[in-house]
C-alpha cells in the first residue's frame, strides 16, 4: 500500500527499524477507514467523508475495482459512481490521506 500525503501537506515515510510511520520526521499513526466510491452514490461522497472526519479519521482507504472500470473488454467507465478522479480530489480537498489499493476486482 502507498500512503499519499498530498492532502495533508506532510511527508510520510516508513521507519523500518522502529516499525512505524514518520510524518515530517516525527512518529505518526494514521487513523483510517474504508469507503469504496463505487458502492456509494457520488452525491453522498462528501457527506460520508465528513462523517469519517467527525469520527476522527484522517486517512481514507479504498480499492480500485477494475471490474467496475472495465465492464467489458475494451469498454472503460470512469464516470458517475466510477469517477475515481473526482472521488480522490474530494478526499484531497477534505484533507484526507489516501491509501489507494489498485486491483482487478
Amino acid at each position: 500500500a502507498v500512503v499519499s500525503t498530498q492532502s495533508t501537506g506532510g511527508n510520510i515515510t516508513v521507519d523500518w527499524e522502529n516499525d512505524r510511520f514518520l510524518k515530517d520526521g516525527q512518529p505518526y499513526r494514521y487513523i483510517s477507514g474504508g469507503m469504496h466510491y463505487f458502492r456509494v452514490p457520488p452525491q453522498y461522497w462528501a457527506d460520508r467523508l465528513n462523517k469519517m472526519r467527525l469520527a476522527g479519521l484522517d486517512t481514507l482507504q479504498t480499492y480500485v475495482a477494475w471490474n467496475v472500470h472495465q465492464p467489458q473488454e475494451d469498454i472503460y467507465n470512469f464516470e458517475g459512481g466510477a469517477d475515481l478522479v473526482s472521488y480522490l480530489s474530494l478526499a484531497h480537498q477534505m484533507g484526507f490521506n489516501v491509501v489507494l489499493r489498485p486491483g482487478p476486482y
